[in-house]
Formats: structure tokens, sequence, C-alpha cells
């Protein structure tokens, strides 16, 4: 009877270390395409850090939307290279009335500290929210 408890007593701490070893690997890293050089881009996760803004001016309100109190966030779709500069920006949800487009050209002064996959400065692709508000 012993025998037979300790046998299933190892094959259960089998069972559970290859249990374990298939769950603790990190998933892999995402390929969301390739940039203009040829380089892949990558999403955030999976071994791929998100980057940080480090210089991100606000933008300024257009006339027609101040003057119609217009206001809410709009979300923009871009690259962070691997020197910190965002390209590829693209509008995802609009608000209009010229928001959207003083939201892209602020955010093309933005700085980032670039994101970072084994160490090394990777191209990334995030969204980035864009907030108007009056007050």
């Amino acid at each position: 009877m012993r025998a037979r408890t300790i046998t299933a007593c190892i094959a259960l701490l089998i069972s559970l270390t290859l249990y374990a070893s298939t769950q603790t690997s990190p998933p892999a890293a995402t390929v969301v395409g390739k940039d203009a050089s040829g380089d892949d881009v990558f999403k955030v996760g999976g071994g791929v850090s998100a980057p940080r803004a480090i210089y991100n001016p606000s933008p300024t309100f257009s006339k027609k939307a101040r003057k119609a109190k217009h206001q809410g966030t709009c979300v923009l779709l871009l690259v962070v290279g691997t020197d910190g500069k965002p390209r590829d920006i693209r509008v995802v949800r609009m608000l209009g009335l010229g928001l959207d487009e003083e939201a892209i050209k602020a955010v093309k002064k933005w700085t980032f500290e670039p994101a970072l996959k084994d160490g090394q400065p990777v191209p990334v692709q995030i969204n980035v929210e864009v907030n108007f508000r009056l007050y």
C-alpha cells in the first residue's frame, strides 16, 4: 500500500513539474509589421517594454472646437522608433472640429524613452490618448 502511495506522489510531482514548466515561459514578442527600413515593429508585451513619454507638450484647441465648446479624447495609433520619436501617426478615434489635427501636431513633438526587447531599443506600435478639456 505504501509503495502505491509513493508511486502516486511521484507521478503527481512529475505531472505538476511538467505543467509548471509549460506555464512559466513568457509569451513571445508580437511583431505587427515592418517599418520603412525593413525592421520589425513590435507590440508591447512578451518581453517588449512600453515606451515612456519624457517630453509631451499639450495640444492647443482649435478655434472651431473652442467656440463650440467641443472636448473629448482623440486616440492615435503610432510607432515609437528606436530613437524615441513618434512616426506613422494615424487617428483611431476622431473628435473633429480640428482637434484631430491638433493632436497629431502635438504628438509629433513628443519624445519617448524607447521600448526595449532584450535590453535593446526596438520600434513599437502603441495607442496614445490625447485629451482636450475646457476648464
